[in-house]
């Protein structure tokens, strides 16, 4: 029998199904990331279809049936449709990074409540603009890898467990980690890390960041969390939002 349930969530993507209806992907605080037809969302008098828009935080009622893929919304309410981040292409560039790495690397149907909090409090943080977008994207990316059991270990020399406290020279190895420069002698070295890019992270550690990063400086370092990704998830193919924008 079909079960229906109240949840809040975030809308991932949406896409036009037959002549009148949708399809949207949210992730969501009960039931992790799901699909869910709208049906008659494309006709102009669809107060669901205007409320279930992308990036929106919403709270919806599902009808559910564990024999399919794609469930049914029967009702959607507005709690925010951040309009800073929307009406900022800066802001948006990185909120949709967060939806797309969602969209990417969580499985469906895995309910993560902590992860869910995460987003939503991200985003209020982006539209309250009190940090930069860009950091707060860092941040997220680091939360995220770790809930998903990929923590990008950086502080601590793989090999010898020494503590790396603004050293002069970083190398990293993705399938080993952090390098010291002695360790890093005789193993190979994928790519070497920055002073600069290293006092970055070691800022994103501390909760309350009081520096401003130039954009050059964000960009490098989710080129290199993005490198890291692709090496470990072989279906992940980067994040689009970052270079589109």
């Amino acid at each position: 029998m079909p079960e229906i349930i109240k949840t809040e969530a975030i809308v991932l993507s949406k896409m036009d199904f037959g002549d009148s209806s949708k399809i949207a992907t949210f992730f969501t605080k009960d039931l992790g990331k799901i699909s869910a037809i709208i049906k008659g969302a494309r006709t102009s008098k669809s107060r669901i279809g205007k409320i279930v828009d992308v990036l929106n935080h919403i709270q919806i009622v599902l009808y559910t049936k564990s024999t399919r893929e794609i469930q049914l919304l029967s009702q959607a309410d507005l709690i925010s449709n951040y309009t800073k981040i929307k009406s900022d292409l800066k802001k948006l560039k990185y909120a949709s990074a967060v939806l797309e790495l969602l969209y990417s690397l969580t499985p469906a149907g895995e309910v993560n409540e902590r992860l869910f909090k995460g987003v939503v409090k991200i985003f209020s943080m982006m539209e309250s603009g009190k940090e930069q977008p860009g950091i707060l994207l860092l941040k997220f990316i680091l939360f995220l890898l770790k809930e998903i059991g990929f923590e990008l270990q950086i502080f601590e020399c793989s090999f010898c467990e020494k503590e790396l406290n603004k050293p002069q020279k970083i190398n990293f190895n993705f399938e080993r980690g952090i390098m010291c420069e002695d360790c890093s002698k005789d193993q190979l070295v994928s790519v070497t890390i920055s002073q600069e890019l290293f006092n970055l992270f070691l800022c994103l550690r501390n909760k309350n960041i009081q520096s401003i990063f130039e954009e050059k400086q964000i960009e490098n370092a989710l080129f290199f969390i993005e490198k890291y990704l692709k090496f470990h998830i072989q279906e992940f193919k980067g994040i689009n939002s970052i270079h589109l924008f």
